[in-house]
């Protein structure tokens, strides 16, 4: 390949983003040695196995083929500095950073949204990188966001929440949801007959509120991804994907899809809204949309999630 295919091809593979992991040995000698890395991948959960790839140039690869053991540290998003500093040449990387040391004495990196202690399964040789394939021995987490990485850049993974949060604190948005129930749309019914979907109330209207709200109708609900924005009387309408399980509350109606009364439905735009959803969902594939309600058609932004997803 010349310079330019390379360069080309190093761009495709960055169009997929992925989370930051610094991976982590000890060398013949005991020094600690480690790399950052965005080529991890989970393989199998029985017998449960990961790899991770490493450049055949990197000054640790001998250290990291020859160990009998390896960890991975999947950062933060606080951590960014830590994966800056493990992909330079710094001969003194262990020095700048708080590490301890875990089993089979590996080092471990604090904060991390992930651990995983691997014994060495596989080496695989594979053009200019090594595949180290590890045998899971243990796993631990900590709940913060974890760091993505994108086309060469940075990006943080759960923005969109706290960009939802910091416009309802604004005092100019409205935060819903979609919620699906054993197969129907949990929708709320309002005096004289209109129809909308459930909204978090006006005194905590945040994403945060929206979560009260349901519980204290006794539902359990996971909002699993952001749906939809648009613009409706001088607001802006943020709504949320999400399932549902529990009894269903007073105010609240299970609908199947294909009898959403649209007639009774609040405004142009949720009625745009679910009937996207209702043709989405035959589909299994959903998508974000945005736009205002003039028209009352929202703009497919992009595709998000299927209703299932096989790996293997």
């Amino acid at each position: 390949m010349t310079d330019a295919e390379k360069r080309a091809l190093r761009d495709a593979f960055g169009q997929f983003a992925t989370g930051v992991t610094v991976v982590t040995t000890r060398g013949p000698d005991g020094a600690p040695r480690g790399f950052t890395a965005n080529s991890f991948t989970s393989v199998s959960l029985d017998p449960p196995l990961l790899l991770v790839c490493i450049a055949k140039s990197a000054a640790s690869c001998d250290a990291f083929c020859e160990a009998g053991h390896f960890a991975v540290n999947v950062l933060s998003e606080d951590q960014k500095q830590v994966s800056g500093l493990f992909a330079s040449r710094s001969e003194d990387k262990f020095a700048q950073v708080d590490w301890t040391a875990g089993a089979h004495d590996l080092p471990l990196i604090p904060g991390s949204v992930a651990t995983f202690i691997c014994a060495r399964r596989e080496v695989i040789d594979a053009g200019d990188h090594v595949v180290l394939m590890g045998r899971v021995e243990a796993a631990q987490t900590h709940d913060a966001p974890p760091l993505g990485y994108h086309k060469g850049a940075y990006f943080s993974i759960g923005l969109e929440d706290r960009l939802v949060d910091a416009a309802a604190r604004s005092g100019m948005a409205r935060i819903g949801a979609i919620m699906e129930r054993e197969g129907a749309l949990l929708l709320r019914h309002h005096h004289g007959g209109a129809v909308s979907i459930p909204f978090a109330p006006e005194s905590d209207c945040s994403l945060s509120g929206l979560t009260r709200k349901i519980s204290t109708l006794g539902l359990t609900a996971t909002l699993d991804h952001l749906y939809a924005v648009y613009e409706e009387a001088g607001s802006h309408v943020i709504v949320y994907h999400g399932t549902a399980s529990g009894p269903v509350p007073e105010g609240l109606v299970p609908t199947p899809l294909g009898s959403i009364p649209f007639d009774a439905v609040v405004s142009k735009a949720q009625r745009s809204m679910l009937a996207r959803y209702q043709e989405e969902y035959q589909h299994g594939q959903f998508g974000i949309y945005q736009g205002p309600q003039d028209g009352g058609e929202m703009g497919l932004v992009h595709q998000v999630t299927g209703r299932a997803i096989v790996k293997g």
